[in-house]
């Protein structure tokens, strides 16, 4: 495993997003001033020195474990229902690290939203803080020419994924927007990158299939967030940690209307406030023409890194419908 220490070239042919979302007078009404509160104080902890920012995430943990007891309470019963061979004692060693990994994942937003990256593209990238694994499995699924989907499931890293393959190429993200408008307006001005060579793209809704299938076709490349509860029409039910879940078919479908290869992406927080990012092989025989099989298959993917990671999956999503927690 080795070091990355300058931005690679940009390698996947990229089309720019129209900016259509736009600061609205609506939002300065008084049921948005929380909002806006709470965007403040995280705007002001985002000034904070880089590895300053790491022990205040881990305090923003904390409190969240007492003023969220719903989501613990959630996060608990997940982490039970997945990990039943561990203690009692072992599951709240991960219970308690998860929430420490929640109050990271804010100070990492900060970073993304309002980091120096922002001003000059590679910063964060030229002081080592990351390092790449399996590059080239990106790069030769690129060089085929015809799309990517860069697939990077719900993990407590998932703002500075994003962040941290825009060093590497450039490609569309794919979000659900949000129900909120003024944090719909918010997260897309944050997630928006301006890549090395001056473009700047805003994530694109998961409604805007038009845009998603036709960045695909023309051979560039898009993050995509696939393993989410989905019950909407068309939804199949796979085993995740050996019970059913309803999922999202959507990985193969994409694939099979485009022609694009399916790259599977894992970002892990290491020690020393690092990360490395893994780019897995593109999946081969995929899609197997099987939605459902084909479904199976990348929840192993993810639930194998899980097990790797277990505190930094997004545990306080209520994956399989729990009624009592």
């Amino acid at each position: 495993m080795t070091e990355t220490t300058r931005p690679a070239k940009n390698r996947a042919k990229h089309t720019a997003t129209p900016d259509n979302r736009t600061f609205q007078k609506a939002f300065l009404h008084p049921k948005y001033w929380g909002i806006w509160l709470g965007i403040g104080i995280l705007r002001l902890l985002g000034m904070l020195p880089y590895r300053a920012k790491f022990g205040v995430g881990k305090l923003l943990g904390k409190l969240l474990w007492m003023l969220a007891p719903k989501r613990k309470r959630l996060a608990q019963a997940n982490i039970a229902l997945c990990f039943p061979d561990k203690s009692p004692s072992e599951q709240q060693a991960i219970l308690k690290a998860h929430f420490e990994s929640l109050g990271l994942s804010l100070m990492e937003m900060a970073l993304v939203w309002w980091g120096d990256h922002k001003k000059n593209h590679a910063y964060a990238f030229e002081r080592g803080i990351v390092r790449f694994i399996g590059e080239n499995n990106l790069k030769e699924a690129q060089d085929k020419g015809k799309g990517v989907l860069i697939l990077a499931p719900h993990f407590t890293t998932l703002e500075l994924t994003g962040l941290f393959v825009s060093f590497l190429t450039n490609y569309h993200a794919v979000y659900r927007p949000h129900d909120n408008p003024l944090m719909d307006y918010l997260i897309a001005k944050g997630r928006s990158i301006q890549f090395s060579d001056g473009q700047t793209v805003q994530p694109v809704s998961n409604r805007n299939t038009r845009l998603m299938l036709k960045t695909l076709k023309s051979g560039g490349s898009m993050t995509f967030l696939p393993d989410q509860k989905y019950g909407d029409k068309g939804h199949v039910k796979v085993p995740f940690f050996n019970h059913l879940a309803n999922s999202n078919p959507a990985t193969s479908k994409i694939s099979k209307m485009t022609g694009c290869a399916v790259v599977p992406t894992f970002t892990r927080r290491l020690e020393n406030n690092q990360y490395e990012v893994e780019f897995l092989p593109a999946l081969d025989n995929f899609p197997s023409g099987d939605d459902a099989a084909d479904t199976i298959r990348l929840h192993q993917l993810y639930e194998a890194e899980i097990k790797r990671n277990p505190s930094q999956y997004l545990w306080v999503h209520n994956r399989w419908s729990l009624k009592d927690y």
